[in-house]
């Protein structure tokens, strides 16, 4: 199992780096750079991490290939690879509807999702593949008809936290023939030596975002749909995010986000591993300060020498 440290697009690039720095340190597989419309463009960032570090890999994404063509995703990776070498994989897929609504895109009724997606993997692949660059290809994946498409891809990275939901998701993709194929989950999280309400709070908000950007078919099979439905209509009236946040059933941290004392995750992690999960990729606010990072990394240290021990 491999394990990744997801940057908050909301801090500095120079901040970025410096965390991306310390994990790297800490022996922490990947570090993700998400991309976020008006906020900091991940292939610079992504940059700026490879110039300061020497063997991490960097995950690129989620981009949304409604945000970004094919031709400028496959030539930012090509760029990249060329400057910094073969430590880039790429996660593309529709992207949070809200965020992209933010910026004049609208998918709340995304006929063709699916077909468009695999479109654009494929262009992406036969670039990258023209320029000789070697990336893994993810889908981020939430609702049945993307999973359903996933086997496509090099691999799927599921936003679902709850073991009962990533084996559901696992089951609705299926098969997958290719021997390379991966899953992984990408989820908001906090892992702690001692534990802090503020943070505990940021990690709310961001499981509650999700939940808002999630579509009616996922809310409906998660009990959530008429919840979540009044909350949006509140932001709607521009209501602020903080203002409902306690209208968000608590139910979304379980469903949507880690949560465990850095004592407990190896339990977490391994009831993941039996659902075929190789790959944990820890969100905001995982990366709040140098020190949760260093959490997260104690605990990861802790797994690896437990896992050498299972093994005959």
């Amino acid at each position: 199992m491999k394990f990744g440290l997801a940057v908050n697009a909301n801090e500095t690039v120079s901040e970025i780096v410096r965390k991306c720095v310390e994990a790297e340190r800490l022996a922490i597989d990947y570090v993700w750079v998400p991309d976020v419309p008006v906020q900091l463009y991940a292939p610079t960032v992504a940059s700026a991490v490879a110039a300061s570090t020497r063997k991490i890999r960097i995950g690129l994404g989620l981009l949304s290939v409604f945000l970004h063509t094919p031709v400028q995703i496959a030539s930012s990776v090509s760029t990249l690879v060329e400057g910094y070498g073969e430590r880039f994989e790429l996660c593309i897929g529709p992207g949070d509807r809200n965020l992209l609504k933010s910026v004049g895109i609208h998918l709340y009724h995304p006929t063709g999702v699916t077909g468009y997606l695999l479109t654009a993997k494929n262009q992406i692949e036969k670039i990258l593949r023209k320029n000789r660059v070697k990336c893994r290809i993810w889908l981020g994946a939430q609702g049945p008809k993307t999973l359903e498409i996933s086997k496509f891809f090099d691999g799927v990275l599921l936003n679902y936290a709850h073991p009962d939901r990533v084996e559901w998701a696992v089951d609705k993709v299926g098969h997958v023939k290719r021997k390379d194929f991966q899953f992984g989950i990408f989820s908001s999280s906090y892992v702690y030596q001692d534990f802090d309400p503020k943070i505990f709070n940021l990690l709310r908000i961001s499981s509650a975002i999700i939940a808002l950007g999630a579509s009616e078919t996922v809310l409906e099979s998660l009990s959530l749909r008429e919840k979540i439905a009044e909350a949006k209509r509140r932001l709607d009236t521009d209501t602020t995010l903080a203002k409902i946040i306690g209208q968000i059933p608590q139910k979304t941290v379980e469903l949507f986000s880690i949560c465990e004392p850095s004592t407990e995750l190896g339990k977490y992690l391994l009831v993941l591993s039996k659902s075929k999960i190789e790959h944990v990729v820890f969100g905001y606010p995982q990366n709040y300060s140098e020190e949760t990072v260093k959490a997260l990394a104690h605990a990861l240290k802790d797994w690896r020498k437990n896992e050498r021990h299972r093994k005959p």
